[in-house]
């Protein structure tokens, strides 16, 4: 296992985590990043979010993340949908915020957990033509087979990222 995946591991694995992500488009091209040493190809394209800090609430964080890692501050957000990713040794329960207004110059940033080599590796504004040339492994589960970002935009409540779990196991089918 490379460094990268080892701190990422230690970091972030084996746990369980509270993120909050933005969802922010522009001129009709959504804003993700690029990860290194995630996913089953070490690749992965998500939307910029992070752990929400103990006292920390959800809204907080989203602002605190999309700075970090994007270099923007969201001015303008409401709430959309929970969706739990659950990729082991990764297993995160994600708030998703809809973001319509943010301020500031967009630019890869840094995750401050990640002391030494960086696992965000590119920041992008993608069109939808772009996006489905990406292919489906590398993208975040909510990414996957869009044919419109309004299926995107429009989610509401609870959806969930099966990755590598068993069909007919519990926590596929969170209803069984």
């Amino acid at each position: 296992m490379s460094d990268l995946k080892a701190d990422i591991v230690k970091n972030f694995g084996h746990k369980l985590r509270v993120r909050v992500c933005g969802l922010y488009i522009e001129n009709n091209r959504l804003l993700l990043l690029k990860h290194h040493s995630i996913g089953k190809h070490s690749i992965l394209w998500s939307p910029p979010g992070g752990g929400m800090d103990f006292a920390e609430n959800a809204a907080e964080t989203l602002i605190r993340e999309f700075k970090e890692e994007t270099g923007l501050t969201p001015t303008a957000y409401e709430f959309a949908f929970v969706h739990e990713y659950v990729n082991p040794p990764m297993h995160a329960v994600e708030l998703f915020f809809i973001i319509t207004k943010a301020e500031g110059k967009a630019e890869l940033g840094k995750d401050p957990e990640m002391m030494g080599e960086q696992m965000l590796q590119e920041l992008a504004f993608v069109d939808l033509e772009t996006l489905n040339k990406i292919p489906e492994e590398q993208k975040h589960f909510l990414l996957r087979n869009l044919n419109s970002w309004d299926e995107l935009m429009d989610r509401k409540g609870y959806s969930l990222d099966n990755h590598d779990v068993p069909a007919g196991s519990p926590e596929r089918d969170p209803a069984s």
